[in-house]
């Protein structure tokens, strides 16, 4: 039994790694060649495509390794088909219920190190990816309509442009009394950074203290001024960074109650529980792979399971990322849009295999 389950991980495995470098490669030529026009404006020539490639990625991984799981396992077992060597296994006794727990190590194993990889490489890498701009990381982030807010010492941050990995455009301060009543509003056209404080330029000051209801200008202020503040370029960023593509202790951190972020709370939330439960997600789609290519006909090559495999993959893909969409927009809880596609697909693959030990 060892052996057996020793043969099938390596042959998994190889197969697995083979696919994911066969996706990223496709997939980061294409997207590299959709930013091509950015890549040469910036002036990085043909070593610039590669260094984009390369800091894509960890995020074009994030996006597909549940997928390149799936393609795996259904080509270890079409690769068991075509050798016969999975009527050997059923005659040794090996059930499917069997091959999926010795695959289970494996695949689940596999699915842990992605996950870490994910956490270690992909939040750093944005980040590199916004202080270059290229494509959609052209810092763009920060706008009228996406306004960064930030509470920090007391006071209220906004902030509608970001001209560059360290400068932060059309700021407003809100100083607050000690009963949290605004007292005066500070206007400036830019900031900064220049550590361990943020410059900030051509400052207007309003005052509303004591207004009621009073029409007041504003004003300039003399001398320069400091934003004297714990953010850096490397806070800003993470701030204004979409919660899928944190690390899992950023999102932790900006789920908490008070904490600032791009998005509301329960969207870090969510993504949190996603990244966490993708072990599971990749074993219970190991169960519906294993039970629907249990194929053993003497013409039977695996072609039409296969299919029939990927695309039950793109359409937990597609349930998956629908989910996902409705709880990072509040429209349904963490928990529901989690164990939706789970269950679902869970109860699916258990009725099979069940299926498989009657026959």
């Amino acid at each position: 039994m060892y052996r057996f389950g020793l043969y099938i991980s390596k042959t998994f495995l190889f197969t697995w790694l083979t696919v994911v470098f066969g996706f990223l490669t496709l997939i980061g030529l294409l997207d590299s060649l959709a930013n091509g026009g950015d890549i040469v404006a910036d002036g990085s020539g043909f070593a610039g495509t590669f260094k984009y490639m390369f800091l894509r990625a960890p995020v074009i991984f994030d996006r597909i390794f549940v997928f390149t799981l799936v393609v795996a396992i259904l080509l270890t077992f079409v690769k068991l088909i075509r050798q016969h060597e999975l009527v050997a296994l059923l005659g040794f006794g090996i059930s499917a219920t069997k091959q999926v727990w010795l695959m289970t190590p494996a695949v689940v194993g596999a699915a842990i190190m992605s996950v870490i990889f994910i956490d270690l490489a992909m939040a750093p890498a944005v980040r590199s990816l916004q202080a270059w701009g290229i494509g959609e990381y052209k810092v763009k982030n920060i706008t009228a309509e996406n306004p960064l807010w930030l509470e920090d010492r007391g006071r209220i941050v906004r902030a509608t442009d970001r001209l560059g990995y360290n400068s932060l455009g059309n700021l407003k301060f809100f100083f607050r009394s000690e009963t949290g009543e605004v007292e005066r509003i500070w206007h400036a056209e830019k900031a900064d950074y220049q550590d361990p404080n943020w410059l900030l330029t051509n400052v207007e000051q309003l005052d509303v203290k004591d207004a009621d209801g009073e029409s007041r200008e504003l004003r300039p202020v003399a001398g320069t001024r400091v934003w004297e503040t714990r953010q850096t370029p490397t806070s800003i960023a993470r701030l204004a960074a979409e919660p899928r593509d944190l690390s899992l202790s950023e999102m932790r951190n900006f789920s908490k109650r008070g904490n600032s972020g791009s998005k509301p709370s329960f969207a870090y939330k969510f993504w949190h529980a996603h990244r966490l439960t993708r072990p599971l997600a990749a074993f219970i789609l190991l169960i519906a792979c294993a039970a629907l290519m249990q194929r053993t006909g003497r013409e039977d090559t695996g072609d039409k399971t296969l299919i029939i495999g990927i695309t039950m993959g793109f359409v937990f893909l597609i349930i998956d990322g629908a989910m996902a969409t409705f709880a990072a927009s509040g429209g349904m809880g963490v928990l529901p849009a989690i164990a939706i596609p789970l269950l679902l697909f869970g109860v699916t693959g258990a009725y099979l295999l069940l299926k498989t030990e009657s026959l």
